[in-house]
């Protein structure tokens, strides 16, 4: 009696921290879908302040990606000590940056802001998979990437609201900022994480293999983040109504993303689902001509974009024999490589070609070789342990 009472309380314990990391994980990437989704925003607002071209001040908004290469590859050694931590690491950078970016007066002070910044969030999203780990790591980063996706239509919506009634938008970043303090004081010293001592490493075409994976799904993601605007001043709207319309593919992620742990969780196959949906959406935002189909078209992009980043990110923390610190670095490493190079690749395609073609030439690929990827994984997988032989090599359930 008294071992059960023991267990059960050990249960408990157990549960409230279980619930305590899923609540920081969920602030920590609202705070980050708010402040590196403004940051487009920020660099047009700022080049006004200045009475500089938005042109001049592009390279801030590549802050976050060459935040993502920095931690990704001093990954291992920032999560030496644990990921609480590393967490509370990264909510102050990221206040400090939201607080200077939001307050500069001059392109130096602003652009230290942006740096510090894109450092603190990429140091966010490094640590969100050391957070969230075992069986339902997929769902878990669901749910997290969906707050982010929610919290990203925000960020905009306030910054331009701010400018409309002739404050600076910039101050709307002031808003993460006492959140990402109270996220840094609950941060709590955790366990090191274990040495790698080398053994029972798994497989480099294995981790390879994963680590594209995320390179794709992320690719595809930022391929709309970046250039749903320009694809909506194609198809002729105004500037500031296809900057609002653009959100569309967020609020169809963000719909996607709170509805993926549902799916996950009942062994839905969401990636190549989710790859014939952006296929589908990719194809809408290609071919029409006119804002409505193309808009709706982007919704649909999102809805299939969802699930795809947090499910190619879950089955990368899951390698075996891979250690935790080590595979949460691969993946913000997998991320800044997607986020520089394939809005960049899509803009080249489009200048080359135009924007249209670019997103076939570019998105359709992309998704074909993920989907196929993945159900080969899951046929070698017997279906994720779903799936299993009859004598006469007939498949049930």
């Amino acid at each position: 009696m008294v071992r059960r009472r023991g267990e059960t309380v050990a249960a408990g314990v157990t549960a409230r921290a279980g619930a305590r990391v899923a609540r920081q994980v969920v602030l920590a990437q609202a705070a980050l879908g708010f402040t590196v989704n403004s940051l487009g925003a920020c660099l047009v607002l700022l080049a006004r302040d200045l009475g500089t071209a938005p042109e001049e001040l592009l390279w801030l908004s590549s802050s976050f990606g060459a935040g993502l290469l920095v931690v990704g590859l001093a990954g291992t050694v920032a999560l030496r000590a644990g990921p609480q931590p590393a967490l509370r690491a990264a909510a102050l950078v990221t206040a400090a940056g939201a607080a200077v970016l939001a307050t500069g007066a001059t392109a130096a002070v602003a652009a230290a802001g942006a740096l510090l910044l894109g450092l603190g969030a990429a140091g966010l999203v490094l640590v969100t998979p050391a957070l969230l780990r075992g069986a339902d790591a997929a769902a878990g980063l669901a749910r997290a990437n969906g707050a982010a996706s929610v919290s990203a239509l925000l960020g905009p919506v306030a910054i331009g609201g701010l400018a409309a009634a002739g404050v600076s938008g910039r101050l709307a970043l002031l808003a993460t900022v006492p959140p990402l303090l109270l996220l840094a004081a609950g941060a709590r010293g955790g366990t090191p994480a274990p040495r790698d001592d080398g053994a029972a490493r798994p497989r480099a075409w294995r981790v390879a293999g994963r680590w594209t994976a995320i390179v794709v799904a992320v690719s595809i993601e930022f391929c709309f983040t970046i250039w749903a605007t320009a694809r909506l001043l194609d198809a002729g709207l105004a500037a500031g109504a296809a900057a609002a319309a653009a959100a569309a593919f967020l609020a169809g992620m963000a719909a996607g993303r709170l509805g993926a742990p549902r799916l996950i969780g009942r062994g839905v196959p969401v990636v190549p689902l989710g790859c014939a949906v952006v296929v589908a959406g990719t194809v809408a935002v290609a071919v029409t001509t006119t804002p409505p189909p193309v808009i709706a078209g982007l919704v649909v992009a999102g809805l299939g974009v969802a699930p795809l980043y947090p499910v190619t990110l879950a089955r990368l923390v899951q390698t075996p024999g891979l250690p935790p610190a080590r595979s949460a670095a691969y993946g913000t490493l997998a991320s800044g490589t997607a986020i520089l190079a394939a809005p960049a690749a899509l803009g080249a395609l489009g200048a080359a070609l135009d924007l249209r073609t670019a997103y076939l030439v570019a998105v359709l690929p992309l998704a074909a070789v993920l989907a196929a990827a993945t159900m080969s994984i899951r046929w070698r997988a017997g279906g994720v342990s779903r799936w299993r032989c009859r004598p006469g090599g007939r498949f049930r359930r």
